[in-house]
């Protein structure tokens, strides 16, 4: 008897959970991410990861000797290029047709804001990947309004030629319930992964370092004793 009450509490409490909704809000400011999820009342912080309790009492002495680790990671800033968004254009869009159908108007987006600027080295091929968003927006949130449910859309695109990098500021919120995502994950979680994977690998590499160290008893004059009589 006392089995039969267990999975029958453990049932409720997994189709609580399982439909109780959710959702994650994701911001993008010019390299910066911040992410974090929301379960019912509760909200988590995903990304950055907050700081642990014993990192907040580090020394002095430590911080220091970790300050020049943290300025090389600030520096690092995650960057978007004209490979990786034609890319996306070509893969995703059947991915996420057959993952919003599964989950149909029970996904909602709010907010969805998306400022994109589109640069170049080439005017030309910024000029046609323009015009390629333009067409793909044109063309697909006419069928993503009717797919789900958005709110607060806020989508614009900006043309600069004399920028050489592309840059962008987002912010878009997802909500749905626990069983929508595992559906969504079930539907399309390899594909999505595939495309995951490809994006990574049309990212900027950082130039290399070409600059060879001076030979020992050189500097900047020349040979040392070169100015010597």
């Amino acid at each position: 008897m006392i089995w039969i009450v267990i999975l029958a509490v453990l049932g409720l409490i997994l189709g609580v959970a399982l439909f109780t909704p959710g959702g994650i809000r994701l911001q993008y400011d010019r390299g910066e991410i911040k992410a974090w999820a929301r379960f019912g009342p509760m909200r988590f912080s995903l990304y950055p990861r907050p700081e642990k309790p014993e990192e907040k009492i580090l020394n002095k002495a430590e911080e220091q000797q970790k300050a020049p680790k943290k300025k090389a990671e600030q520096g690092k800033k995650l960057r978007v290029n004209g490979d990786q968004i034609l890319y996306s254009l070509e893969t995703l869009p059947p991915i996420l047709g057959r993952a919003l159908r599964r989950v149909g108007r029970r996904l909602r987006i709010a907010p969805l804001k998306v400022h994109l600027l589109v640069a170049g080295t080439d005017p030309a091929d910024t000029a046609q990947l323009y015009g390629r968003l333009e067409a793909a927006l044109a063309a697909g949130l006419p069928r993503l309004h009717q797919l789900v449910k958005i709110r607060e859309q806020d989508i614009q695109l900006f043309l600069d030629f004399q920028e050489t990098a592309m840059d962008c500021i987002a912010d878009v919120g997802v909500s749905l319930r626990l069983w929508d995502v595992l559906a969504v994950v079930l539907c399309a979680g390899g594909s999505l992964l595939k495309w995951f994977m490809g994006f990574r690998k049309l990212a900027d590499r950082p130039p290399e370092n070409t600059e060879k160290p001076p030979k020992s008893g050189e500097n900047k004059q020349g040979p040392a004793g070169a100015g010597a009589a």
